[in-house]
């Protein structure tokens, strides 16, 4: 079985932040073979309970993430999110996080073997080309090219879902006579 190494995870607003529309959420997995595997989502405002913030969509990235870990996962979790990040290893405060994402949390943290074992790395978020090719982000975080991927997955995936939610209004509109 190939071992994982790494997981990276980002999330976003559709629009605005809150966003009545939805929001998206991106993760990669790294393993150690330098193989790769990615997904993206929606989630929209029926699954979330309301508006959608980006604290939820990042946090949903990270926990999405966790669960396709095996409980024995000990390497890197990376995200540019402060407060997911203060959240899920210092104990920071849950707040405007819908239940059943924390429910989510809990299980996904009670599942893995040694939790002190996962280590984590803040990054810098959307890295110009030049800070890319040196590692660093403006605030002095690392960059990395997982998390351009999980942007990119997010933008594409939102652009995706409101041409759909587009055309479902459009095709509501015509009237026949």
């Amino acid at each position: 079985m190939r071992k994982i190494i790494s997981l990276y995870c980002d999330g976003g607003v559709i629009a605005s932040n809150p966003s009545a529309i939805g929001g998206t959420y991106a993760y990669k997995l790294i393993f150690e073979d330098g193989t790769e595997r990615g997904q993206a989502a929606v989630l929209t405002p029926d699954l979330a309970g309301g508006t959608v913030t980006n604290n939820q969509t990042e946090m949903l990235a990270l926990l999405k993430g966790l669960v396709e870990l095996p409980a024995d996962f000990n390497g890197t979790i990376y995200s540019d999110s402060q407060v997911t990040l203060g959240r899920v290893f210092h104990g920071w405060q849950w707040k405007n996080i819908p239940a059943w994402i924390c429910k989510l949390y809990q299980e996904q943290r009670a599942r893995f073997t040694d939790w002190d074992a996962i280590g984590y790395v803040l990054l810098d978020g959307h890295p110009t080309r030049k800070q890319l090719q040196n590692g660093i982000g403006k605030r002095g975080n690392p960059v990395s090219e997982h998390n351009v991927w999980c942007d990119q997955a997010c933008k594409e995936a939102g652009e995706s879902y409101l041409a759909t939610v587009e055309s479902n209004i459009s095709s509501t509109m015509e009237v026949s006579v």
